[in-house]
């Protein structure tokens, strides 16, 4: 396990932050252990609300940034505050991301557009924001949260996100080759069906892929921000441009 103070000093930059599962659980995880957090989120009122709760538990500086990441403008504006008030970004988890679905016979190419931007390209472009200070620094740690939906072409049901994933998982094996010269580690995590309000609005649908999950449980937020914590910890030195599944075994069945 990392070690209680393992994050003290380093600013951690979490995107999709401000939600109830692995965004915000992963917040207070790397809270826990020191880290400065950023709080992104496109949602007003829950990146405050977040932020204010990681502020009254933890004893790191926390700051919300609200902007959409497929909002260049605005990211840069929110990257430019972020090191103005809490210095260089040493840890991104790249954790939002959209999900549209619906068959490619009848599938909107604009909404196509908006889960690529959202989930791909964006997730590139905040590495590409913030990987020369950890070049320079000789210390960075790169998470993409991806899904076990790139293994699967989308069940059918969600093609643009299991191809948007896909790509981000080839970014960090591309991320890591470069970066490892300069102490930078790059690796994913694809997570499986995690317990959220969209997946317990939709029980009735989801409860069947208990059955086809070795493990027979949906995963818990937590599963997922420990295994990030883990890959961006000392306990994991040699791992990197490797995407660990946390799914319970669920794409191994057929």
């Amino acid at each position: 396990m990392p070690r209680a103070d393992e994050f003290a000093g380093r600013v951690a930059l979490v995107t999709g932050a401000a939600g109830a599962a692995i965004g915000s659980t992963t917040c207070r995880t790397l809270a826990a252990l020191g880290a400065g957090i950023v709080v992104l989120d496109h949602h007003r009122r829950r990146t405050h609300e977040t932020a204010e709760a990681l502020e009254g538990a933890f004893d790191v500086p926390v700051m919300p940034a609200v902007a959409d990441i497929a909002d260049r403008p605005a990211m840069d504006a929110a990257i430019d505050r972020i090191e103005q008030e809490m210095g260089s970004v040493d840890i991104l988890v790249n954790s939002a991301a959209v999900n549209v679905q619906g068959s490619i016979f009848d599938f909107d190419p604009d909404d196509w557009d908006r889960v690529i931007a959202v989930d791909l390209t964006a997730s590139w472009w905040l590495i590409w924001r913030t990987i020369g200070g950890m070049r320079d620094r000789r210390w960075g740690r790169i998470v993409n949260v991806t899904s076990v939906a790139a293994y699967l072409g989308g069940n059918g049901r969600e093609g643009p996100y299991a191809a948007a994933k896909a790509g981000l998982q080839e970014v960090t094996r591309g991320v890591a080759i470069e970066g490892g010269p300069h102490n930078i580690r790059a690796n994913a995590v694809a997570p499986g069906l995690v317990r959220s309000k969209w997946v317990d609005a939709q029980a009735d649908y989801y409860e069947h892929f208990k059955d086809e999950t070795p493990l027979r449980r949906h995963g818990e937020p937590e599963d997922v921000a420990n295994t990030i914590a883990f890959l961006c910890s000392d306990e994991s030195a040699h791992i990197t441009g490797q995407v660990i599944n946390v799914s319970g075994g669920w794409y191994l069945t057929p």
